[in-house]
């Protein structure tokens, strides 16, 4: 998980601050992520492409309509 982490979490959390515009949430959504990720029953080395997968994630996780929209079409 550090590798992972290591290696997305910059990637992700800049790309939800481009798209969201907001410093913060786009921390939220991506700290949020990789707790969701933990949570997974899919073990990590069966990722093939991790950037999709926490990008997916990252959508299912907003509720606001308005903000759901933007993510969806920001990723």
């Amino acid at each position: 998980m550090h590798s992972l982490y290591q290696n997305h979490h910059p990637w992700l959390e800049s790309l939800l601050r481009k798209r969201l515009g907001n410093r913060d949430d786009a921390a939220d959504l991506a700290h949020d992520t990789f707790v969701r990720l933990l949570r997974s029953p899919v073990p990590q080395q069966d990722i093939r492409e991790p950037r999709r997968y926490l990008a997916t994630i990252a959508r299912g996780l907003v509720t606001d309509p308005l903000l759901q929209s933007v993510v969806a079409a920001a990723l």
